[in-house]
């Protein structure tokens, strides 16, 4: 097998076949892949508890690429989720595309397994919820909302799991 065909085969679109490709305890990371900065959250390694990270402006792809590396380094990450955008009917948009093609560009730098998660409408959740429930202000909202999306893609990924293991 190629090596392409190998990093290929790290990316799913099928949750059951991403839990039989990673190990059964270890963090995982969420990206929300934006167009101008990328929301990371991780989570322990027992995958129960998940925290906002940070997010990063989105420079080139190969700094971004390395910014992800360290954290992952740093944190023991055993796999990644991406959030795909789909749209309401749930296909695949260009805006999903575009995530896919970027989603292969990390896996073949990094590496690890890799799930393409339903994202629909998280952004706009976790804004609602900073708007009507916490009241922030559109600076801090600003400032957390990538972190935070890329939180509820990874908890609503984990959920999943536990769901499909049990």
């Amino acid at each position: 097998m190629t090596n392409s065909k190998q990093f290929k085969k790290l990316i799913n679109f099928n949750i059951d076949e991403f839990i039989n490709q990673i190990p059964k305890i270890g963090s995982i990371i969420g990206l929300d892949l934006g167009e101008k900065r990328i929301g990371i959250a991780i989570s322990d390694e027992n995958r129960s508890i998940v925290i906002g990270v940070k997010h990063i402006d989105r420079k080139k792809l190969i700094t971004d690429i390395n910014i992800i590396s360290k954290i992952i380094d740093e944190n023991n990450i055993t796999a990644i989720i991406v959030g795909r955008p789909l749209n309401t009917y749930g296909k695949p948009g260009k805006k999903s595309q575009s995530i896919r093609r970027l989603s292969e560009e990390i896996n073949k730098s990094l590496k690890l397994p890799l799930l393409l998660w339903d994202e629909r409408y998280s952004t706009q959740a976790v804004e609602k919820i900073m708007i009507t429930d916490i009241n922030l202000s559109r600076n801090k909202r600003k400032e957390l909302i990538d972190s935070s999306a890329a939180c509820w893609i990874l908890e609503g990924a984990l959920k999943r799991m536990k769901i499909n293991i049990n």
